[in-house]
């Protein structure tokens, strides 16, 4: 998949390199169309890497249609179609000059069709995803496609520079985000990567990166010392902006680099902006190939590398921040140092660079009093002052940029111990585990609260934990306002909502727990029609219940994790953490396991009931699952591990059901809030078969609806496994 991506970005990008083969047309103003048309030279070369770049979408669309993904699938072929065809249909103008003037013909047409046949289904299938899975990445790339949609139909985009530009990031957004699309459908995990692999990579971007800040610092600084286009392209009508452009990325670049080298997530996304940003910059705003491919295969070779930073920002103490700060400098004064360097190789450019510095302050702030001898030098000048400005604000951020949250060591032993203590709730053993979450404490450790941090938003695993529940969540929102964090409490039930109200917090009811009263459904819900026929149907297919304590068996275990991973590859279905379990050995070792067989012994179907801290009148079940041939097991085993409940219980807890019950104006944003977790679909209506109570499930948060928007957008994320 990494290969995939990588021989896919690079084949398909080769009309980057168009502006340099092609002197014919100009670079502000030419279309990637027009420099594929078979008279111009290299088009063969852009062309085939269209076509070739089509090819392996059209592969991959395959992998998507094998794996039951049909709509996606369909949209990608569709897609990778039209790519192919893209340079086969080609375009029809006249060379009038250095610009190609299009003319309406039968050619023309058939390639404006093909181009808005194949921009539509980029958004439809953008939208489809970001409807689906409600990924930020998709929803930003459906916002971009509609702003470049009203630049398009504004005329703006007609004019010079601006055509050619928004259509080059375009492009490349379009190749950039179904190179992300395909590897995150085809292999959601990351992947695992060996240390000493994650260590060398680590180490080798960011050298990368800080040679990279060092020359485009030395570039932009040092440029007047050079002769032909390159001083040209940086002296851009009486102006030095691409230059001072070319410092602020020279400095932040420098940076990242003890970010990058420490493997944070965060550093190499906004390296990756930048490689990106600069790539397009030497590819159409001033052309120059070497460095186009410099900073290509920067941005290919960090965009494939993505599982080998997988690090938060850590905790910003001033020990890290000096650290930070002593090897910044050093970055700042290598580049200066070269920059001088080079500069006084040349007399004619020391003489302009003894000049700009002499006069720094009245350049900068009286340019239009210095004489137009003297023009060389204010470029220059302009260009330091943005130099130590942005070396000022970077050296600033460092010593004094805002703190993030520590990740504390955490004391499992206490956790559980204080769930031994004051644990209500028969869930409770999720704030235990998965171990995703961290625990914000109170006074004396009497108590915690269990949270994910999210973006901007703080989720809480409710109802928190201790003897005064009212107090730790007044702490816990004090905490959070000091940080900038927003609260979401979740899942709360009706029986603790008051105490959310009294501290003024905000509700939504999302769904419903389904509730069953073991003896109601046994003596009297069990004995309808619907239920004969299925029990009778169950014992005629020979399936027969059995149920493990722990220890379990490896063997057993073995044979739960083929069924589990069967119902992982069909319905879309997906681990997920925080507060649902997910397959794990270890933790199915702490429960009671109840699971059928068919008539050849072989494991059909399974569930595990949740591990309890304190004797509960109430059983509850986390993973329900079963292999793809037998979905009509399920009913034959719930009511056998309710049958079996009896013994020690009154209830038995069917699990949350997204939107059961729920009623108000919300209801819609509560789809949104619950769609990327669950599937409703059918749900509600085979737990009515069990003739349930149905208790309410509320969202609690702090804010308005706008709070509420970024809970849904990050709410997903706070799920993941």
């Amino acid at each position: 998949m990494v290969l995939w991506q990588l021989v896919f970005l690079l084949i398909g990008t080769t009309w980057l390199l168009a502006p340099h083969f092609n002197h014919g047309l100009s670079y502000r103003t030419s279309l990637i169309s027009q420099y594929e048309l078979p008279s111009q030279p290299f088009a063969w070369l852009f062309r085939t890497g269209d076509f070739l770049a089509g090819a392996l979408l059209f592969i991959a669309a395959f992998q998507f249609l094998k794996q039951g993904k049909k709509v996606t699938g369909g949209l990608l072929l569709a897609i990778s179609i039209g790519l192919m065809l893209d340079p086969l249909l080609s375009t029809s103008c006249r060379i009038v000059g250095d610009s190609c003037q299009e003319y309406f013909s039968f050619s023309f047409l058939l390639h404006a069709i093909e181009t808005v046949f194949t921009s539509a289904l980029f958004f439809v299938i953008a939208v489809y995803d970001a409807w689906r899975r409600r990924k930020l990445i998709s929803i930003s790339f459906v916002t971009f496609q509609f702003l470049y949609g009203l630049l398009f139909i504004s005329q703006l985009a007609s004019r010079n520079l601006i055509n050619t530009a928004a259509q080059f990031v375009y492009q490349t957004a379009l190749l950039v985000w179904l190179a992300w699309y395909v590897r995150d459908i085809l292999a959601e995990k990351n992947y695992s990567t060996p240390e000493n692999e994650q260590r060398l990579v680590k180490s080798l971007v960011a050298a990368w990166a800080f040679l990279n800040g060092v020359l485009a610092i030395v570039i932009s600084l040092a440029h007047i010392s050079l002769v032909g286009r390159i001083k040209g392209l940086y002296f851009t009508g009486d102006t030095a902006w691409l230059a001072q452009h070319g410092v602020i990325i020279g400095v932040v670049m420098i940076y990242l680099s003890r970010h990058l080298a420490r493997g944070e997530a965060r550093a190499r996304q906004i390296f990756l902006l930048l490689s990106g940003v600069e790539t397009l910059k030497y590819a159409i705003i001033s052309p120059n190939a070497g460095l186009m491919v410099f900073y290509l295969l920067s941005f290919c070779g960090l965009f494939v590398l993505r599982d080998d930073f997988d690090r938060g920002a850590i905790a910003a103490t001033w020990r890290v921040r000096l650290k930070d700060l002593y090897f910044l400098v050093a970055g700042l004064l290598i580049s200066v140092l070269a920059a001088l360097l080079v500069l006084d190789s040349d007399s004619r450019a020391s003489l302009i660079t003894v000049r700009a510095i002499d006069n720094l302050t009245d350049y900068v702030t009286q340019a239009h009093v210095a004489p137009h001898s003297h023009l060389e030098a204010v470029l220059l000048a302009n260009s330091i002052s943005v130099f130590l400005a942005a070396s000022l604000a970077a050296v600033l951020w460092v010593l004094f940029r805002p703190r993030r949250l520590a990740r504390t060591p955490i004391d499992y032993g206490l956790v559980e111990e204080t769930l031994q203590k004051y644990s209500v709730s028969t869930e409770d053993y999720f704030k235990l585990w998965p171990k995703d979450k961290e625990y914000f404490w109170a006074a004396g450790r009497t108590g915690f609260v269990a949270y994910r941090v999210v973006g901007a938003i703080a989720f809480v695993l409710a109802d928190p934990v201790g003897p005064d529940s009212s107090e730790l969540i007044k702490q816990f929102n004090d905490w959070c306002r000091r940080r900038r964090l927003k609260v979401c409490y979740l899942p709360v039930y009706g029986t603790s909502l008051s105490i959310y109200q009294k501290a003024g917090l905000e509700n939504l009811q999302i769904g419903s727990s389904a509730l069953i009263n073991i003896d109601k459904f046994l003596n009297s819900t069990a004995k309808d029609k619907w239920w004969r026929w299925r029990l009778n149907k169950a014992r005629k297919s020979g399936y027969e219940y059995r149920a493990s304590v722990p220890p379990h068996p490896r063997r057993l275990v073995y044979e739960l994790k083929k069924v589990s991973d069967a119902w992982l590859k069909t319905g879309g279905h997906a681990e997920r953490g925080f507060a649902l379990g997910y397959f794990d050995a270890h933790y199915l070792q702490k429960c009671v396991i109840h699971y059928l067989v068919d008539d050849k012994r072989k494991i059909i179907a399974f569930t595990n009931q949740l591990p309890q801290f304190k004797q509960a009148s109430t059983d509850t079940i986390d993973l329900l699952r079963y292999s793809p041939d037998h979905g009509d097991s399920m009913a034959y085993l719930l009511y056998k591990t309710i049958e079996r409940s009896k013994e020690q219980s009154i209830y038995f807890d069917l699990g949350f059901v997204p939107f059961a019950r729920a009623k108000g104006p919300l209801l819609t944003i509560a789809k949104t809030l619950g769609a990327g977790r669950f599937s409703a679909r059918g749900l509600e209506q085979f737990k009515n078969k069990f003739d349930p109570d149905w208790q309410p499930n509320y969202l609690v948060y702090e804010g308005d609806i706008a709070d509420l928007l970024v809970i849904a957008l990050n709410i997903e994320k706070a799920m993941e496994h």
